[in-house]
């Protein structure tokens, strides 16, 4: 099996052209001709990540983020971004991102979030997208504060942020995985009692919370199910060694 029959399956339910114009999603490094090893997936590309792969021989990394995002004008290998495609390139390991398009795409973040979070009646929130990323949907009735603590065990996350009244009565959600304040609005003018994202500033939430309840549980944590997802999806229709490596150890340390 080639590297390419993977990216071809992937592509195929989460194509390119669903992703934002100023995104670099799809092929990073490397040449899909190469005969598959084994996969690592994780949300981003470090230096653990690599090391990871190495170790498993993965000649496949499959991340969220893309590691090539803004123009590179050098390579000096004496500078850490660029040891890391140093390392790539030696090691022989292609990099694959998929980013928004994995956003957007049906079954992606957005829907797998929904899905954890037990979500009925899915549907998408910003409609007058030409490529709707959010979702909402509804949950038997509970208050915020009980809420935000189911939030915190479905999500792995040690800590998060409430803005609004924690004893109000919610059923209607939206929500965008990763940073996705540019909603609110939208979940607002949809009569959503609170939405989920991440990387929210003050002062959007200062100019919002008394129309909307808004939990933030950081980039990470509303993003990393992902890893998982895709491994399920592909070892359901490939038989290959495929491994995740999450950062969660990192991140727990600033709880």
């Amino acid at each position: 099996m080639k590297i390419k029959d993977i990216i071809n399956f992937l592509e195929k339910k989460f194509p390119l052209d669903l992703q934002e114009d100023w995104d670099n999603s799809g092929l990073q490094i490397g040449n899909i001709e190469n005969d598959l090893k084994n996969i690592m997936i994780s949300l981003d590309l470090d230096d653990q990540t690599i090391e990871k792969a190495k170790k498993k021989s993965c000649n496949l990394i499959i991340n969220h983020h893309p590691l090539l995002f803004s123009p590179i004008k050098s390579l000096d290998f004496r500078k850490d971004y660029s040891k890391k495609i140093e390392k790539l390139i030696k090691n022989d390991i292609c990099v694959y991102a998929m980013h928004t398009n994995l956003d957007i795409g049906e079954g992606g973040v957005n829907d797998n979030l929904a899905k954890i979070l037990e979500l009925k009646k899915i549907s998408n929130l910003d409609t007058e997208n030409e490529k709707p990323m959010a979702r909402f949907g509804f949950v038997d009735e509970i208050s915020s504060a009980d809420f935000a603590e189911f939030v915190k065990e479905k999500l792995k996350c040690k800590g998060l942020i409430l803005y609004g009244n924690k004893d109000k009565k919610i059923k209607k959600v939206a929500l965008c995985g990763g940073a996705g304040s540019e909603f609110i609005k939208d979940a607002i003018d949809k009569k959503c009692d609170l939405i989920l994202t991440s990387d929210v500033k003050y002062h959007e939430a200062l100019d919002n919370y008394k129309d909307i309840n808004i939990i933030d549980p950081g980039h990470f944590a509303s993003e990393n199910h992902v890893i998982y997802m895709i491994k399920d999806l592909l070892e359901n229709n490939f038989a290959t060694g495929i491994y995740t490596y999450s950062q969660e150890d990192f991140f727990r340390e600033f709880f």
